[in-house]
């Protein structure tokens, strides 16, 4: 197995944002379970909400690092069709991080509903359009549906190079000290 590995704060950033959707994911799937109009769910809509900013504001950062430095290599080296297809799905999980939150940040905003980023008013549009937002929140959910399975795809990816392949591909991302799962 390869010493390459990505920088401990590159692997913070992946952490964080990938605790984060799991935690938004979590949040907008429970939220049904509590009667409407209660304490309880909107105190997970709004943790859902605060989750996805999050992220948006992670992926900032960890999209600017990505840029500047390539992803230390995988040992042994993938199929060609496997670092293409790890390459798409890289690139299409950075667009729904950043994509999801956005349309749910532009759904709040067009609704016209009050709505906060811990206890800091956001903004609103001053003429809402219900529809647009309801057309708005259903994109949101849709896309954020892919986003979910397709993190799944790339954790189950992770772990069948670990397990299968053996290569060093889920190691790299790992925190330190952690060189092989067994």
């Amino acid at each position: 197995m390869s010493a390459n590995r990505y920088a401990p704060w590159v692997r913070r950033l992946h952490w964080a944002v990938a605790w984060f959707i799991v935690f938004a994911l979590v949040l907008i799937e429970i939220k049904g379970w509590f009667p409407r109009g209660s304490a309880t769910r909107t105190a997970v809509k709004w943790g859902h909400m605060q989750f996805g900013i999050a992220v948006l504001l992670l992926m900032l950062p960890r999209l600017l690092v990505r840029l500047r430095h390539a992803a230390p290599p995988i040992t042994p080296p993938l199929p060609r069709w496997q670092d293409v297809l790890s390459k798409l799905v890289h690139l299409s999980l950075y667009l729904l991080a950043f994509a999801v939150p956005l349309l749910g940040v532009s759904m709040m905003f067009i609704a016209g509903k009050p709505w906060n980023l811990l206890g800091l008013p956001l903004p609103v549009m001053a003429t809402p359009d219900p529809d647009l937002a309801h057309a708005l929140e259903g994109i949101h959910e849709t896309i954020g549906n892919v986003l979910m399975w397709l993190a799944i795809a790339h954790a189950a990816a992770a772990v069948f190079h670990h397990f299968v392949q053996r290569d060093d591909t889920l190691v790299r991302m790992l925190p330190e000290g952690r060189k092989r799962i067994r």
